[in-house]
């Protein structure tokens, strides 16, 4: 737990079996909750910079004083707050493996929040923007990550990625959109396409003017998950509008959305989940994915104004809540205490704890496999960096899976082209 000195990321050693294992699922992107940004996280970020995943920040955490009070943000949107998430910029600014920061998650959920949150939402974006403008080297995007609660998804989105006055340097408005979807339950004919909802999904973000993604996916009504979202979702009828998903999640938990079990002795077993969601990553035609027109790169934001929204209660008013007290001082000078995080040598490859397939068999020889700079992580068609006696691999124990140019096909941070997002949710318990 962060306030105990541990968080997901500050591991070294268990870092480098997640991200073997992450490799050899064919993972570029994850997606990392509760951290704390006073905790060294050089070396597991290291680890997976690596073998070439990305990652999403979240900047809250539900600790108090750490994240909007949905029912009340005003209440709750200060000085104090505004530390704790300038603190996670900067413990992960500097990281060039750092993609995106969530400036919320699901915050707007019910008519309250519908009403109270989208402009407080729209200020942590322009406080987060403008700390990244004022500290970092480079450009980093933030955006906001949405339930999907349908009859508000489509207004929190015209809401948050609109430009006040027309401005395509409105600090406020959101780089991308992520939807936390769960509608997609079960192999056909349990459900399809049309019945999860996504032709609507595509026909909704049709005219997106910032990349949107899957931000969390997975439903687990139906066991074991056989991942036809996965398909479904890098398919021609959603690649044009959509740019990847996150499956949810890494770790399984009381709630059976994991992907490996994790033993207290720092041992692991892959669940049958795992080999699915493997089995559907390695049938993606990636230089198809390659050659697709990535979501938003090159497109005019539209107009903030209250007709944009309709009648769902989100609120309709553009009138973004000044900086707080003391607010503008942090923006302007920085977080002090705060270690700026840096990358550091991985000397270490090998997986020294045992690791089993969802058979029970141990995988021999589970590595990662540092990919050449500026390059990320694709699926390779092949059970890589780790076999079990039995299992294809391309030079062995320690294959090399594919890797796609980061700066080229993968994703051009700065122009937002993201052409598929092949991630992963890492969980941790408060």
């Amino acid at each position: 737990m962060p306030q105990t000195g541990v968080d997901p990321l500050s591991n070294g050693t268990t870092c480098l079996r997640d991200a073997a294992l992450m490799q050899r699922l064919g993972l570029n992107t994850i997606r990392i909750y509760n951290l704390s940004p006073t905790i060294d996280h050089d070396m597991c970020v290291s680890i997976f910079n690596d073998v070439g995943i990305y990652m999403f920040i979240d900047v809250n955490s539900p600790l108090p004083n750490e994240s909007l009070n949905a029912g009340d943000p005003g209440s709750s949107y200060d000085a104090t707050y505004l530390e704790r998430i300038f603190g996670v910029v900067e413990a992960f600014k500097d990281y060039p493996n750092t993609l995106g920061f969530f400036a919320g998650n699901e915050d707007i959920n019910d008519p309250t929040s519908a009403s109270l949150d989208p402009s407080y939402l729209r200020a942590v974006t322009r406080d987060l923007k403008n700390y990244i403008s004022n500290h970092s080297n480079r450009t980093i995007p933030v955006g906001y990550s949405a339930a999907d609660v349908r009859p508000l998804l489509v207004d929190t989105s015209s809401y948050l990625q609109c430009a006040l006055n027309g401005s395509t340097t409105d600090a406020s408005r959101i780089d991308f959109f992520g939807l936390n979807s769960y509608s997609w339950c079960g192999a056909p004919p349990a459900t399809s396409f049309d019945q999860a909802g996504y032709n609507i999904l595509v026909a909704d973000f049709a005219n997106t003017t910032v990349p949107v993604f899957f931000s969390e996916y997975g439903c687990n009504i139906i066991e074991p998950r056989v991942w036809d979202d996965t398909a479904a979702l890098f398919s021609s009828a959603m690649d044009g509008v959509f740019s990847g998903g996150l499956a949810y999640e890494y770790t399984e938990g009381s709630n059976n959305f994991g992907l490996v079990n994790i033993s207290a002795n720092g041992s692991a077993q892959l669940r049958i989940d795992y080999d699915n969601l493997q089995a559907q990553l390695n049938k993606l035609n990636i230089s198809l994915l390659e050659s697709s027109n990535a979501t938003a790169t090159a497109v005019t934001p539209v107009t903030c104004q209250s007709s944009l929204i309709g009648d769902s209660g989100i609120s309709n008013d553009f009138t973004i809540p000044p900086v707080p007290p003391g607010g503008q001082d942090l923006i302007d000078n920085g977080v002090t205490n705060i270690t700026n995080g840096q990358l550091v040598q991985v000397s270490q490859l090998s997986v020294p704890m045992a690791v089993f397939d969802s058979n029970g068999v141990q995988l021999q020889g589970l590595a990662i496999n540092p990919l050449p700079n500026d390059q990320s992580n694709t699926p390779s068609g092949q059970n890589t960096t780790g076999t079990a006696p039995g299992e294809s691999s391309t030079t062995g124990s320690a294959a090399t899976p594919s890797a796609t140019k980061g700066a080229g096909t993968r994703i051009v941070v700065e122009g937002w082209l993201w052409w598929g997002l092949l991630g992963l949710v890492i969980m941790w318990g408060l």
